[in-house]
């Protein structure tokens, strides 16, 4: 799959850390709002 700028985004679910606890979270939980996903692949890895 291509993403692209201005197309709409896949739905992603995460494990997130939100006031002291771990939930669950899918990007549709915010439908209606402005959202910024930002992620980067070579952490925690010996690149």
């Amino acid at each position: 799959m291509l993403l692209r700028v201005g197309h709409e985004a896949p739905e992603i679910e995460a494990t997130a850390y939100h006031q002291g606890e771990f939930k669950e979270v899918k990007l549709s939980d915010y439908d209606g709002k402005w959202r910024v996903v930002c992620f980067y692949p070579g952490d925690f890895t010996f690149v």
